[in-house]
């Protein structure tokens, strides 16, 4: 079984430092080309790391760049706060010009959006009504936009994302399946295997305890493990995520301070063995 894996921006993103304005110390070529060296087809970029991408490269420079290096599948993320009003809106509008125009321009495969991790969710019929405009915006820049359900955040598990993408689904917006998430919040395989294939914006691995340790917001962003090296069932989640027709690339989201501090090519080529891995060995499995 092969497949074409993305390094998520978190994965090679080195020792950044997390906020609304994080960029990686490497840069942006340096970066690719260390990802297509390890095997990657596709690669992941964050909003600030993009503005600053662009600035250094332009629309140009950066489409060349991923097209020398044979990347067919570009990432772009974190959209938050689309479903709010006032200045966290504004805020968000800015964001998600910036990313569709990107997205648009340099042909993105897909846009995550996720939902707030503080406060109290509006109305579901809000977050609803505001991922259909979303999705729409997202269709006409050619892009899909990728909702990933986060455990601690206000669209927390697969139910509540499945509310909030409604007729969406399959039509400009889909599910972002991250294994990290699924286990953390508990949502079951069969569920996964059940939803349409065109339901699923795409889908990422990582590794990590069975336990969360520490706060879960610690345990997210410093403690994830290089696949193969925790405890979650990988190989299940692969056969439910391909079981539900899923066919297309999977992201590599190692969020970790031991991933932070490998030297890049060393972060590309281990994120990526071992992930690859693990499509090998459900080959292997299956019957």
């Amino acid at each position: 079984m092969t497949v074409d894996l993305i390094a998520c921006y978190w994965t090679l993103g080195g020792a950044y430092q997390f906020g609304e304005h994080d960029q990686s110390p490497w840069d942006f070529r340096d970066r690719v080309e260390a990802a297509a060296r390890a095997g990657y087809a596709g690669f992941g970029l964050k909003h600030a790391d993009l503005m600053l991408t662009l600035g250094r490269y332009g629309y140009d420079g950066v489409r060349a760049i991923l097209a020398d290096n044979g990347i067919r599948h570009l990432e772009l993320e974190a959209l938050f706060d689309w479903y709010m009003d006032g200045e966290a809106r504004q805020r968000s509008d800015r964001m998600r010009l910036d990313l569709l125009t990107a997205a648009e321009k340099l042909g993105a495969r897909h846009v995550k959006a996720a939902g707030a991790f503080v406060g109290s969710a509006p109305a579901r019929e809000q977050m609803t009504e505001a991922l259909q405009q979303l999705a729409a915006e997202a269709r006409d820049a050619g892009t899909v936009i990728a909702l990933e359900p986060i455990a601690f955040s206000q669209i927390p598990d697969l139910e509540t994302a499945i509310g909030v993408l409604g007729d969406a689904a399959g039509r400009g917006a889909g599910l972002m399946l991250d294994i990290w998430h699924v286990t953390r919040a508990g949502m079951t395989f069969s569920a996964i295997a059940r939803l349409p294939s065109e339901w699923i914006a795409c889908a990422e691995l990582d590794d990590g305890t069975a336990d969360p340790v520490g706060s879960p917001i610690e345990d997210t962003l410093d403690r994830r493990r290089l696949c193969g090296e925790g405890e979650f069932d990988i190989g299940g989640f692969i056969a439910a995520v391909r079981g539900a027709g899923y066919d297309g690339p999977f992201g590599v989201e190692i969020i970790a301070a031991e991933q932070r501090r490998r030297p890049l090519d060393e972060a590309a080529r281990r994120s990526f063995e071992t992930t690859a891995s693990q499509f090998i060995s459900a080959s292997l499995a299956s019957p």
